[in-house]
């Protein structure tokens, strides 16, 4: 499952959808809330947590139940 998040310029976080089974869903709600938001771009898991951008993030199993 998967978690997709907008950080502000701030580095403040605003869910943008919860739960997501496939990560190609999550990646398309990403990129969607990105244009949405100007963010110009998106980072995946593993990046460094860059202001103003939308990111996927897994969610751990013991968290999906």
């Amino acid at each position: 499952m998967y978690d997709v998040v907008y950080i502000d310029a701030h580095g403040d976080e605003t869910p943008v959808a919860r739960q997501l089974d496939d990560r190609k869903d999550a990646a398309e709600v990403a990129r969607q809330a990105a244009a949405e938001r100007g963010a110009g771009r998106m980072v995946l898991p593993g990046s460094s947590r860059l202001p103003n951008c939308v990111c996927v993030i897994p969610v751990p199993p013991a968290e999906a139940a």
